[in-house]
């Protein structure tokens, strides 16, 4: 607690004028500096959850491992699927080539035969034999016509040669790029496999420990108070930086906000449940585990790591002491200091936070208030 007291006597310390009076040196310092507090309310954090259980600590690290997996299994197939884009270009672009080849042949082809019937008739018997001096410049202008077409129609044919092998070069160099990723993939892929076993040993080892209704209950209270301190002092950081992360203002749209996940409501708002102990300060959203999670509104990320009872939590300060937290996910793919637009994806679904059921746990907070979300989503 005294770290959380000196970091807000700290935090009063910041000069908070309006964005338009900002210079961008100013902008980028007020950045930097929020960064910082973050990373110190990350840090203190960090020793809070240290002096949890020992399988509440590899509950943390599998699921953190889960996410960092997921992180880069989205990006391998990101990059797969924009080569495979790339590749399909490539492929139109070695056809188009090709039928330039065929056309070309053709009117070298056209061009050779005419030179060979020049052939028979040389430039020089060409001035011997014709006694007009008429058709003797037409004959010899005819003739060195067609020695200039066939060079030009030449280099062409060479200039779409070379374009034919550098696509082809191309595509082969994709193709075995696209090999390596799929094989990158299936490696990623049951490293996933041993880490999703292990955090499901790990979680009915925890649950076997926890099997008193009431413990369970009390640990989950204490999770909440930790939640909320730290929203607390992430707001307080948030104020004093007093950068603007949102090009309109997200009360404007109040009502009409996208869901961060489709799916069906499993709690009241405001309700207390024995079945969903830390979802009554919003909602908790049935969506098969892995499904996307989209930023209600643009802004900035200013949390993303693992919090005690939440899983995987993301957190974007929206402007206006409006923050939304997105929790329960198993990968998380924006880190702290990234923007969000509205509808991005910023993480995909799960249950953890040593959860059974595969949900997303969704709260929007004014000011460290909890919103009802249902009046605030279309």
């Amino acid at each position: 607690m005294r770290f959380i007291i000196n970091l807000t006597c700290g935090l009063l310390l910041l000069i908070s004028p309006g964005l338009s009076a900002n210079t961008e040196l100013q902008v980028q310092q007020k950045m930097q500096q929020l960064q910082s507090d973050i990373g110190s309310l990350q840090s203190w954090l960090n020793a809070a959850q240290n002096q949890a259980s020992e399988l509440q600590k590899q509950l943390r690290m599998h699921e953190q491992n889960i996410s960092s997996l997921k992180k880069v299994i989205k990006k391998n197939q990101q990059g797969s699927k924009n080569s495979a884009t790339h590749l399909a270009k490539l492929q139109q672009q070695a056809s188009h080539f090709q039928d330039a080849l065929a056309e070309q042949e053709l009117q070298l082809s056209s061009q050779l035969k005419n030179q060979y019937q020049q052939g028979k008739n040389s430039a020089a018997h060409l001035l011997l034999s014709l006694d007009n001096p008429s058709t003797v410049a037409r004959n010899m202008a005819y003739y060195q016509y067609l020695n200039q077409a066939s060079a030009e129609q030449m280099a062409a044919y060479r200039q779409t040669l070379n374009s034919l092998a550098l696509v082809q070069q191309e595509q082969a160099d994709i193709s075995l790029e696209l090999q390596r990723s799929a094989q990158q993939l299936q490696v990623q892929n049951q490293s996933l496999k041993q880490a999703k076993a292990k955090l499901a040993d790990n979680i009915k080892r925890l649950k076997n420990k926890q099997a008193s209704k009431a413990q369970r209950l009390s640990i989950a209270k204490a999770d909440q108070l930790q939640a909320q301190e730290l929203l607390e002092q992430i707001q307080i950081a948030i104020a004093k930086a007093n950068i603007k992360v949102a090009d309109t203002p997200l009360i404007n749209a109040k009502g009409r906000l996208p869901w961060p996940i489709k799916g069906k409501v499993l709690n009241r708002f405001g309700v207390s449940q024995a079945s969903y102990p830390l979802s009554q300060q919003g909602w908790l959203i049935a969506a098969p585990e892995g499904s996307d999670v989209v930023a209600i509104h643009g802004g900035q990320v200013v949390f993303s790591d693992w919090l005690k009872g939440y899983g995987l939590v993301i957190i974007v300060d929206h402007g206006d002491s409006f923050l939304s937290l997105y929790g329960q996910n198993q990968a998380l793919y924006l880190s702290v200091g990234d923007y969000a637009v509205a509808q991005q994806l910023i993480a995909s679904s799960g249950k953890s936070g040593g959860n059974t059921e595969a949900a997303l746990y969704f709260s929007l907070r004014q000011q460290g208030k909890p919103l009802n979300p249902k009046q605030w989503l279309q």
